[in-house]
C-alpha cells in the first residue's frame, strides 16, 4: 500500500533508525541479484544479537557466518538435502505422522503442533542422529521453547526492544522470560554435543555436530576461532528455529488452502493416484512426472505471506540504487510478498491459480519471479 503512494523504493523509520523498503519484482531482483555485494550485508538484530552473544550461523561476524554458513548447507547436502536420502528420511517419519493420524479415526485435532513434531524429527535425525517420540518430555520443551521465542521474535514487543535496546533490556517484560527458556534450550544442546564428544567415531560422523565437532579439531591450530563449541550450539539452535516453525506453518497453510479449493485438491489426488498408486509413497524422481502437483505447491508457496519473509539485509557500501542514494550500514528490507503479488509478473496474482506455473502443455514451468526462498547471496 505504501508503495502504491511513495513507489517501489521508499524509506521508513523505526525510532532514529531508517530502512529502505524494497518493492515489486524488478526492484528486488535489480538489488538481491545484480548488487548481491552491495547489499549482501546483514544488519544487527538487538535480539538475535541477545540470543547468539556473537555465536553461530547468526553471528554478526561476517566472515564467520558466511563460513559457518558454507560449511552447514556442504553437511546438509552429504547427510541427502535435495537428494533421494533425505527424502526417506522424510518418508519414514510421514510414517508416523499418517500412523498418529489414523488413531485419531476422524476425530477433530490440532494440525500445527503435529506437523512441528514431524518436521522437527526431521532435523534432528540430521542434527542429532536420532528422531524423539512424540511424546517425549525433552522434545515437547525444545518445540515449545522454538515456537514461543518465534513467536515472541515477530511480536510488537519485540520490535520494541530492537529499536531501544539499551532500554528495553533493563526492564522487566516478555523478553527476559523469551531469553531465559532459549538458555535452557541452548544447555540441552550443550549436553548433546558433550554426549557426541564422549561417542565420537572420527572414521564414520553419525550427524551435523559429529561434522562439527571434527572440522572444529582440524581448525583447532588456526588463529580465528570459527568452530567453538558455542558457535556449535547456536548453528544447532538456529537450524531448528529457521526449520522447525516455517515448514510446520506451511504444511498447514497448505491444508487450510486445499480444503477451500476442492477442485484443486481433488486433481492433485487423481495426480497422485495415477502416478504413486496406493502401495508405495512418493519418490523424488515422481515430481517430474507429477507438474500439476509441483504447481500447486509452487503457487501456494506463493500465496502463502508469512511475517519472517522479511528478513533485513544490509548495505555494504554507498551505492546510487534506481536514482536513490542509499548508504554503507543502511538497512534494506526486500518485500517478497509484493514480489509474488507484482500485477507485471503475474496473470492473476490475487488468485490461487496453478496456472501460474504450467505452460499451454500442462506441464511445470519455472516462474522468475518466485522468490518463496529469497534469492541472491
Amino acid at each position: 500500500q505504501l508503495s502504491s503512494t511513495y513507489g517501489p523504493i521508499f524509506t521508513v523509520w523505526l525510532g532514529l533508525k531508517p530502512m529502505v523498503v524494497l518493492c515489486g519484482y524488478e526492484v528486488v531482483k535489480g538489488a538481491l541479484l545484480d548488487h548481491s555485494e552491495e547489499f549482501g550485508g546483514r544488519p544487527n538484530i538487538p535480539l538475535m544479537a541477545q540470543l547468539s552473544k556473537d555465536y553461530g550461523i547468526i553471528s554478526n561476524n561476517e566472515k564467520k557466518w558466511r563460513e559457518l554458513r558454507r560449511f552447514t548447507l556442504s553437511t546438509l547436502r552429504d547427510f541427502g538435502m535435495g537428494k533421494s536420502s533425505m527424502s526417506q528420511r522424510v518418508q519414514q517419519e510421514a510414517q508416523h505422522l499418517v500412523e498418529l493420524l489414523e488413531k485419531l479415526e476422524g476425530k477433530a485435532f490440532e494440525p500445527m503442533m503435529m506437523f512441528r513434531h514431524a518436521v522437527s524429527n526431521v532435523i534432528c535425525s540430521v542434527v542429532f542422529g536420532s528422531r524423539y517420540s512424540y511424546s517425549d518430555r525433552d522434545f515437547l520443551e525444545l518445540l515449545s521453547t522454538i515456537g514461543s521465542y518465534i513467536s515472541f521474535f515477530l511480536s510488537p514487543i519485540a520490535m520494541v526492544y530492537n529499536t531501544f535496546p539499551y532500554i528495553v533490556h533493563h526492564l522487566p517484560g516478555p523478553h527476559r522470560k523469551a531469553l531465559a527458556r532459549c538458555e535452557k534450550l541452548k544447555d540441552y544442546i550443550r549436553g548433546r554435543v558433550e554426549h557426541h564428544k564422549l561417542t565420537l567415531d572420527p572414521s564414520c560422523p553419525r550427524d551435523y555436530i559429529d561434522c562439527f565437532l571434527l572440522k572444529a579439531e582440524k581448525e583447532r591450530s588456526s588463529l580465528e576461532t570459527m568452530y567453538s563449541s558455542e558457535d556449535l550450539v547456536m548453528s544447532v539452535f538456529t537450524l531448528f528455529g529457521a526449520g522447525t516453525v516455517t515448514t510446520s506453518n506451511a504444511l498447514v497453510f497448505f491444508l487450510l488452502i486445499l480444503s477451500r479449493y476442492p477442485h484443486i485438491q481433488a486433481k492433485v489426488q487423481e495426480e497422485i493416484d495415477a502416478v504413486v498408486g496406493g502401495r508405495r509413497g512418493p519418490r523424488m524422481e515422481d515430481r517430474l512426472r507429477m507438474p500439476y502437483t509441483n504447481a500447486v505447491i509452487h503457487e501456494l508457496q506463493r500465496c502463502q505471506r508469512t511475517r519472517i519473509e522479511n528478513f533485513p539485509r544490509m548495505a555494504t557500501q554507498d551505492i546510487v540504487f534506481r536514482g536513490h542514494t542509499i548508504p554503507k550500514g543502511t538497512v534494506v528490507i526486500p518485500v517478497f510478498s509484493s514480489v509474488h503479488t507484482d500485477p507485471s509478473q503475474w496473470e492473476k496474482p490475487k488468485e490461487v491459480n496453478p496456472s501460474h506455473f504450467l505452460d499451454e502443455n500442462g506441464e511445470f514451468k519455472k516462474h522468475e519471479a518466485f522468490m518463496a526462498f529469497s534469492t541472491g547471496q
